[in-house]
C-alpha cells in the first residue's frame, strides 16, 4: 500500500466513525488532517515512510565512541515514535573499529546493520556496503549539501556509499591572548607562523605544539597541507609523485620547524596530536594545528587550565599563494548483508539530517558536541553563536580542502610517508632520500591493485 492509498483508508474509516464529510484532496500537499482532534498519517519530515511500515523492526548500528554519537543515542526515541523502527547502538573505541568491521566484513554478518567507518577506508570495504544513489534520488537527497571534501569521502568509483556523519576540518588553534599582548596578528601563512610563533617563545617560553611521531600514519596531517600548498600531489594517474621537488621542499619546511627555526614546544618528535592539543590546554603550548574536534575536548576539556576567550582559531596557514587543508569525514553505510535494509535506510535518513545534527551541536547541557558536516549548519547564525564561531573558522577551511587518494591500499602507503616524515626530523635524513624510499614501496602498493 502506497502512501496515499493509506491515507484514503484513513479518511474513510474516520468519515465512517464521524460522520464527517472530509473535502481535503487526498492526493494533494496537505501535510495531514486532523478532525475533532484526531490525526490522520502524516508526512514525516527528512523524507522518513508515514504510516510506520517497519513497525516493530530493530537494527543495529555500529559507531566509534564519541560525544556526537552519543547525542543521537538520546535522541533516538523520537525516530523510534516516528517509524515504529527501534535502533541499537553499539559503540567501540575508534582504535579497534577497523578490526571489527572486517571481522563482520569476513563473517558475512548480517549485523550490525549500519557501519560508520573512515573514509579512507572506504574503498576497501565498499563491496560490503550498499550503494545508496537510488535511495538518495528517490528522496530527494543530494550530497551537495556537503562540501566536497566530505561527499568525497563517501563516493567510491562514482557511487555513494555512505551518508557524512561525521567529519573534521583542520584549524590553527592559537593563545589569542598572548598574541594581543604582544600586539602580534594571528598568522596567515606558514612564514606568520614561524615569525610570530618565534616572539612568542622567546617572551613566553610557549612554542607551537607540533607532532612527528609516525605512530598510526598521523603526522602525514600536517605535512600535506604543506604539499598540496605547494602544488604538489601524492598520487596522480596511478603513480606516486609525493617524492617530487614541491613534496621535498614541504617535507624540508616541516622539519624545519623544529630543527631550524625552533619555534615548537620541546618533546615534538615523539608527540602525537593528542598529546599536542593537550599542551595547549594544559598551557604548555601556544600554537596547535589540528581537527577541530580537539577543541572541545582537550584544548577547552576539563583538564584545561584555559578560560575560552584565551584561544583563538582560523584556517590552516598558507604555503605560497593559496592554502589548500587536508579533511576527513566517517560516512555510516548500511551493510549488503543487513534483512533490513529498508528500516536501516530510514534510520540514515534521520540519523544524517540537518536538523538533528544543529541540535547537537548547539544543546551544551549534557556534552560539548563539535561536528556538523551540513554547510547549512557550518554557517548558521546560532551554531556559531553557541561554539564562538568555530563552525565559519571550518567552513572557510573545508572550502579548499581534499581528501587523502582512493586507494585500498592507501592505509599501508599512509604508514610509509609517515615513517619517512619521522625518519627525517628526528634522524636527519635526507628529505629526497626518505621520500624516494618511501614512493618506491608505495609504487609496488599501487601497482599491485
Amino acid at each position: 500500500m502506497n502512501q496515499n492509498q493509506y491515507r484514503e483508508v484513513k479518511m474513510r474509516r474516520l468519515h465512517e466513525k464521524t460522520g464527517t464529510i472530509l473535502r481535503s484532496t487526498l492526493l494533494g500537499t496537505v501535510a495531514s488532517v486532523m478532525t475533532f482532534g484526531t490525526a490522520l498519517a502524516e508526512d514525516l519530515p527528512y523524507g522518513l515512510k508515514s504510516g510506520k511500515p517497519y513497525d516493530g523492526t530493530k537494527i543495529t548500528y555500529l559507531a566509534p565512541v564519541a560525544t556526537q554519537y552519543e547525542g543521537h543515542s538520546e535522541r533516538v526515541a523520537e525516530f523510534t515514535d516516528m517509524t515504529g523502527i527501534e535502533v541499537e547502538f553499539e559503540f567501540v573505541p575508534f582504535k579497534t573499529l577497523l578490526e571489527k568491521i572486517l571481522s563482520v566484513k569476513v563473517a558475512g554478518d548480517s549485523d550490525p546493520d549500519v557501519i560508520n567507518y573512515l573514509d579512507a577506508w572506504g574503498p576497501a570495504l565498499k563491496d560490503m556496503l550498499v550503494p545508496l544513489d537510488d535511495q538518495m534520488d528517490a528522496d530527494g537527497i543530494s550530497m551537495d549539501r556537503y562540501f566536497a571534501a566530505h561527499a568525497a569521502g563517501a563516493t567510491y568509483d562514482g557511487e555513494v556509499y555512505g551518508m557524512p556523519l561525521r567529519g573534521h576540518a583542520q584549524l590553527l588553534f592559537y593563545r589569542k591572548d598572548l598574541l594581543e599582548k604582544h600586539g602580534l596578528d594571528v598568522p596567515v601563512t606558514w612564514d606568520d607562523l614561524v615569525n610570530v610563533a618565534a616572539v612568542i617563545k622567546e617572551k613566553e617560553g610557549l612554542g607551537v605544539a607540533n607532532y612527528y611521531s609516525p605512530k598510526n600514519g598521523q603526522n602525514i596531517f600536517t605535512w600535506v597541507n604543506l604539499l598540496w600548498s605547494n602544488g604538489g600531489e601524492l598520487i596522480a594517474d596511478g603513480k606516486v609523485v609525493f617524492n617530487s621537488p614541491a613534496g621535498v621542499e614541504a617535507l624540508q619546511y616541516y622539519a624545519d620547524l623544529e630543527n631550524k627555526f625552533d619555534v615548537n614546544t620541546s618533546g615534538a618528535k615523539s608527540r602525537d596530536p593528542y598529546e599536542s592539543s593537550l599542551s595547549v590546554g594544559a598551557g604548555n603550548s601556544a600554537f596547535f594545528m589540528g581537527w577541530w574536534w580537539h577543541y572541545g575536548s582537550r584544548i577547552l576539556g576539563k583538564n584545561t587550565t584555559l578560560q575560552a576567550d584565551q584561544i583563538g582559531f582560523t584556517g590552516m596557514p598558507a604555503y605560497g599563494d593559496k592554502g589548500v587543508t587536508f579533511a576527513l569525514s566517517m560516512p555510516s553505510g548500511i551493510n549488503v548483508e543487513s534483512d533490513d535494509k529498508e528500516a536501516a535506510w530510514e534510520f540514515l535518513k534521520w540519523v544524517s539530517n540537518p536538523d538533528l545534527e544543529k541540535r547537537n551541536v548547539i544543546e551544551k547541557a549534557d556534552r560539548n558536541v563539535i561536528v556538523a558536516l551540513h554547510k547549512s549548519n557550518l554557517t548558521d547564525e546560532d551554531v556559531n553563536e553557541a561554539n564562538r564561531g568555530l563552525h565559519m573558522a571550518g567552513a572557510k577551511s573545508l572550502a579548499d580542502s581534499r581528501i587523502f587518494p582512493q586507494l585500498e591500499s592507501w592505509p599501508e602507503i599512509q604508514q610509509l610517508i609517515a615513517n619517512a616524515i619521522s625518519d627525517v626530523v628526528s634522524n636527519g635524513t635526507d628529505p629526497q632520500e626518505a621520500l624516494d624510499t618511501a614512493a618506491a614501496a608505495a609504487q609496488k602498493l599501487v601497482d599491485q591493485k
